[in-house]
């Protein structure tokens, strides 16, 4: 007999998970405005300029890529609950059907 892994996953806590990925993709967003505007509004010259303004488009790209993959879970997310709504629904109907 097998132990089951215990955990699961219903439309309760994935809508909640949804949410906080909109609250987490709102904060992304706010990070990214204001560090661009702190880096435009400081005058850097020199080597130092140089080396700034890489080290915050690379900090930036890096963030766009941390972004790219929450969108890319989020839209799996809402996926599976669309899917497993349906399938649910689905049911439902069959269930009622042969009652």
């Amino acid at each position: 007999m097998t132990t089951p892994l215990g955990n699961s996953v219903d439309e309760y806590t994935i809508t909640q998970t949804l949410n906080a990925f909109e609250t987490t993709m709102a904060n992304v967003n706010a990070a990214i405005q204001a560090v661009e505007a702190v880096g435009s509004s400081v005058p850097w010259t020199g080597v130092a300029a140089n080396k700034y303004r890489t080290s915050l488009s690379d900090w930036i790209n890096g963030v766009q890529t941390v972004k790219n993959g929450l969108e890319q879970l989020r839209s799996s997310m809402t996926q599976h609950l669309s899917i497993s709504s349906n399938a649910e629904d689905e049911s439902a109907q069959h269930a009622q059907w042969y009652a």
